[in-house]
């Protein structure tokens, strides 16, 4: 198959930059060819396709130029019909994060060449207009029941009224253009999502759960462990940090943290009673890889929505039990009492139950989060379901082509 995959960024700042070339990758190495079509940056990496990339809106400007550029993108949308020309005709696009760069005016020509198109959702973007679904550092769902300009109301984004405004109006703008309209399916990352998004008016038909995968290969399973627990990720108070050293404080478990964040000063207080409790500050590659490899068990105690959060995947496909929140779609990665067990979020004395219950019991957990990730969340079975996903797209599209005009 020939592939076209869009995305704001042809360089790794966050994860869903990360999935946008895992899934490139694992693309070519089952023999597909992939053509990228992302942002001009001088962060990119070389690609041959790069001339084709468009400037984006830069957010941190106020020019009318700029204003403009972030609701519709006119240079996107004649960049891609170029590429479309140049390097067509494909037989799906996989489009991942757009929105307020390359905007919806990319969408019509997508259909103009009749090329189906699937939307990766990496967040609550058609949710939400800031994304997140949180408000005061705590899971909100206002838009969902009083619309998007709740979000203008209690201004979301960064308790600015003007902020809040701008994201409040792309959101709707966005909407009017066809940012559902235009796409034919929107892959969601756990149910959890794809419930949120049905609550959001997204057509039923349209929406498909698809979970990340993590490179098997890559990550062996490691059985031993230097009996510490593990925190990694960002260092913010909605990921239940506090909840998390409250817990570690009753039951004496050696904790380490890593990860940087806007919480990290608050952090540093908290722990500075806590001998059992260590920050390492932000962790990446192999020294990353090396903390979850010795590791007795991943904590990941968040208290907003997680979709499906990566450091769950990485952990049990290490052979690492999870101790995990049950909220968003965290529950559907952990097999509670299986391996790893699921506690109610923003309790401390639940978590600290099930952090000693890992040491009454758990021997056979390590091998069994090993066993779901090549069950459930392997490349392999990624591949497939997303080819499934490609080509149910095309046959629909070919019925669309043999009707009578």
């Amino acid at each position: 198959m020939k592939i076209l995959q869009i995305s704001h960024n042809y360089h790794v700042t966050g994860g869903s930059d990360a999935v946008f070339f895992a899934t490139t990758e694992l693309l070519q190495n089952a023999g597909h060819q992939v053509v990228p079509f992302c942002m001009d940056s001088p962060h990119n990496l070389p690609t041959r396709w790069s001339g084709f990339f468009p400037r984006g809106a830069d957010t941190k400007t106020r020019n009318v130029s700029d204003t403009l550029r972030y609701f519709y993108n006119l240079e996107a949308r004649r960049k891609l019909e170029e590429l479309l020309r140049v390097a067509g005709p494909f037989d799906v696009a996989h489009i991942h994060i757009y929105h307020g760069k390359m905007t919806p005016a990319i969408l019509p020509a997508l259909r103009r060449h009749r090329i189906p198109v699937l939307h990766s959702l990496h967040e609550y973007k058609l949710a939400c207009p800031v994304y997140t679904m949180q408000r005061n550092e705590k899971p909100c769902d206002s838009c969902l029941t009083s619309g998007p300009l709740t979000s203008l109301r209690h201004r979301c984004k960064d308790g600015s009224l003007v902020r809040s405004a701008v994201m409040a109006a792309e959101f709707m703008t966005a909407r009017m253009l066809g940012d559902v309209r235009l796409i034919d399916r929107f892959l969601c990352v756990s149910d959890f999502q794809r419930r949120v998004m049905v609550r959001a008016t997204i057509p039923v038909a349209k929406l498909a759960t698809l979970h990340n995968f993590v490179d098997t290969t890559a990550l062996k399973f490691q059985g031993d462990d230097d009996g510490y627990l593990l925190y990694f990720g960002r260092i913010e108070k909605l990921k239940g940090l506090p909840t998390l050293l409250d817990a570690v404080a009753k039951t004496g478990h050696k904790l380490i943290i890593a990860g940087k964040g806007d919480w990290v000063q608050q952090l540093v207080a908290r722990i500075s009673h806590l001998s059992n409790v260590e920050y390492v500050g932000f962790k990446t590659g192999p020294e990353l890889s090396h903390l979850v490899a010795r590791a007795r068990a991943v904590v990941v105690p968040s208290e907003w929505n997680e979709n499906c959060p990566m450091s769950v995947l990485e952990a049990k496909a290490r052979g690492k039990p999870v101790i995990g929140a049950n909220i968003g779609g965290i529950p559907e990665l952990i097999r509670d009492g299986i391996d790893g067990f699921l506690f109610t979020p923003g309790n401390a004395n639940a978590l600290a139950k099930s952090l000693n219950a890992l040491d009454t019991g758990c021997a056979t957990f390590g091998f069994k989060a090993r066993q779901d990730i090549e069950a459930r969340f392997s490349p392999k079975t990624y591949l497939g379901a997303l080819l499934g996903q490609y080509k149910s797209l095309q046959e629909a599209q070919n019925k669309l082509s043999m009707q009578p005009a």
